[in-house]
């Protein structure tokens, strides 16, 4: 018995402090695990013989004689109440003073007993605490009743206080543990043993905490490296393209001097969200009037701060942007209005990763494509394949790795691969028909919650 109260203790104890749970699965297992350890015992007591006869009158006026077996009934029946006792506890524990009576009639029963007392230790944990209440102080009157007969000269005084002990054992004790399960803190605890529980249940608090953390600092991380990637490679790698073509060909004024203004103009807007994204990090977004000394920073400014960042570059100017650096690019449908912020920087953010591959590996032309199919939103740009088999290297990867994670935190597909093209059209500017680039980005038109 007093392992099952263990058991219960470990799991009901913590889950009625509300500090933590047992895993999903983990908690519905276990109390399983309970009722059949209880029904297990009761059977078992029953097959050892742990059982008594009881030659009442009722037996003899209908002429039967009680048998031992027939408690293994009263136990079969006390499956009942033992799987309703988390769910219906006031049901389950009627039901079992019912069957305890009926296996009563018969004889002793310690497994009956044992039943009995798990069903009133689940109600005492389950039910509200006037109901405990009432019901501790109904089930006391039978072992005062059982003291009071010590006192009739024709019981034994020490029969009396055994039946005393085992109805308080039985009805009371498990009610009392209970109780003190419920506020959290056991009656026999001593004082040290307390604190080093508290101690022990600090210590695990404090490693979800570090776990946490440290996973909030991993997703803060990759968070960082994808915008620090999206806003300095694009701009530095349409630098490098522009200035190697101009260095690569003959001398020409107007040209040269054209490719200079692209590269500056580049420049200045990558320093400009650069700029952006370190005032965000450093907390320099919001009004630092907005806030008196030892107040927090405010979160509603940094948000706005980071709104104007992600609305500071539009479907256009991305489309714009590449064709400046030489790339033909050929539209196909475009987003929604309706986009939230969050969406919508993903696929601007796609778009202009997917364009500065197709700049730096493909011949200099691509398609852009996006269609709407009830709830979802497919982007899809598509490139001629490298021009050599090692250009699909030349790169960190970390441009995949970031499209393939904003896609997937918004609850889309991600999917960038080679394809064979059938349909014998060749991309602008592009007189052979071969293996295609494509990345597609499907979205869905609502974000995750």
């Amino acid at each position: 018995m007093w392992s099952n109260i263990d058991m219960t203790f470990s799991t009901r104890g913590e889950e009625s402090s509300g500090e933590r749970r047992a895993p999903h699965g983990v908690q519905p297992l276990r109390m399983h695990l309970q009722r059949l350890i209880t029904l297990a015992l009761a059977f078992m007591f029953v097959a050892m013989g742990w059982v008594g006869d009881l030659n009442a009158p009722w037996w003899e006026a209908i002429g039967l004689v009680p048998q031992n077996w027939w408690h293994a009934i009263t136990v079969a029946l006390m499956i009942i109440p033992i799987t309703l006792r988390t769910r219906r506890p006031g049901l389950a524990l009627t039901l079992g003073f019912l069957i305890t009576a009926l296996d009563l009639s018969i004889g002793f029963n310690m497994g009956i007993l044992l039943c009995l007392s798990d069903l009133l230790y689940s109600f005492a944990l389950r039910s509200e605490r006037r109901s405990v209440r009432v019901t501790m102080l109904v089930l006391s009157v039978f072992p005062t009743a059982a003291i009071g007969l010590m006192f009739l000269p024709s019981v034994r005084a020490d029969g009396a206080v055994s039946i005393s002990l085992l109805l308080f054992a039985v009805l009371l004790l498990p009610l009392w543990w209970a109780s003190e399960v419920r506020t959290g803190h056991p009656i026999w605890q001593e004082s040290d043993t307390r604190e080093q529980l508290e101690a022990e249940r600090h210590a695990s608090v404090l490693r979800a905490q570090a776990v946490k953390r440290r996973a909030a600092i991993e997703a803060e991380r990759r968070s960082m490296a994808r915008e620090l990637h999206d806003v300095v490679s694009s701009q530095v790698s349409a630098i490098a393209l522009t200035s190697g073509a101009v260095l690569n060909a003959e001398p020409d004024t107007d040209r040269d001097r054209a490719a200079l203004e692209n590269v500056r103009r580049t420049s200045v807007e990558a320093l400009d969200q650069l700029g952006e994204m370190v005032r965000l990090l450093r907390g320099d977004a919001a009004d630092p009037d907005a806030r008196e000394d030892g107040d927090e920073p405010d979160r509603a400014g940094e948000i706005a701060g980071y709104s104007r960042l992600l609305e500071s570059t539009t479907w256009q100017d991305v489309i714009e942007r590449a064709r400046n650096h030489g790339l033909i690019v050929e539209e196909s449908g475009h987003p929604p209005e309706e986009l939230s912020p969050a969406l919508h920087h993903v696929l601007l953010r796609v778009l202009q990763e997917s364009l500065t591959n197709a700049l730096k590996y493909s011949d200099g032309a691509a398609v852009v494509e996006v269609s709407k199919r009830q709830h979802r939103l497919l982007l899809r740009i598509t490139s001629a394949t490298p021009r050599t088999a090692n250009e699909v290297g030349l790169g960190s990867g970390t441009g995949l790795i970031a499209m393939r994670e904003r896609v997937e935190l918004m609850g889309g597909k991600f999917q960038a691969k080679p394809r064979a093209d059938d349909s014998k059209e060749a991309l602008p500017s592009t007189e052979s028909v071969g293996s295609r680039w494509v990345v597609e980005a499907d979205l869905p038109l609502r974000e995750p919650r």
